[in-house]
C-alpha cells in the first residue's frame, strides 16, 4: 500500500528529448509546459505542481505528445503521494479527473501506463478526506477512479 513520500518512476525513465516533443508549439499552454519542462527529469518536474498550478498542469498534460504526458504525470503522480499535497483538493481532484479525459481524448495513453498509476489512483480515491475535497465540491474520488479503471480496461 502507498504511503506519503514512496516514489513511482515512469515506465520509459528516458526524459522527453525534442523528437517527443514533436507539435507542441501548436497549443499555447503546451508551448509554456515545453519552457518549464523541456529537459527536467520527473523529479524536478514535481516542483511545478500544486495549489491552482496542478490545475494548469493538469491541462497542459491533456493536450502535450503521448510521449511527454506519459512520462511527466509520473511527476503529477510523485507530487500527489508527497507531504505537501496534504489538503490540496484541487490537486487531488485534477489529477484523477485528467487522467480520465486524457483517455477519453487518446485512447490507451492513460490505459498503457495504469499498471503504474494504478496505485497512485487508488490511493487518491481512498483518500478523499487526506485532500480535503468536499464530495459536494469534487465528487467521490473513487467513482472517478472507477471510471478511469472502466476506460482503461476496455
Amino acid at each position: 500500500m502507498l504511503q506519503v513520500g514512496y516514489t513511482i518512476t515512469p515506465m520509459v525513465n528516458r526524459i522527453p528529448d525534442h523528437n517527443d516533443w514533436k507539435g507542441y508549439q501548436q497549443d499555447l499552454g503546451v508551448k509554456y509546459m515545453y519552457k518549464l519542462f523541456f529537459g527536467q527529469c520527473f523529479i524536478q518536474a514535481m516542483s511545478h505542481f500544486g495549489d491552482s498550478r496542478s490545475i494548469e498542469r493538469a491541462d497542459e498534460l491533456l493536450f502535450c505528445p503521448r510521449n511527454v504526458f506519459q512520462y511527466y504525470i509520473f511527476s503529477f503522480a510523485n507530487f500527489i503521494l508527497s507531504k505537501e499535497a496534504k489538503g490540496d483538493s484541487d490537486s487531488a481532484s485534477s489529477f484523477l479527473t485528467f487522467l480520465k479525459i486524457r483517455e477519453q481524448k487518446d485512447p490507451g495513453s492513460v490505459a498503457a501506463i495504469y499498471p503504474q498509476l494504478k496505485p497512485v489512483i487508488e490511493y487518491v480515491a481512498r483518500n478523499q478526506a487526506y485532500f480535503e475535497a468536499d464530495i459536494d465540491v469534487y465528487g467521490h474520488f473513487k467513482h472517478t477512479a472507477k471510471e478511469v479503471y472502466q476506460l482503461c480496461n476496455k
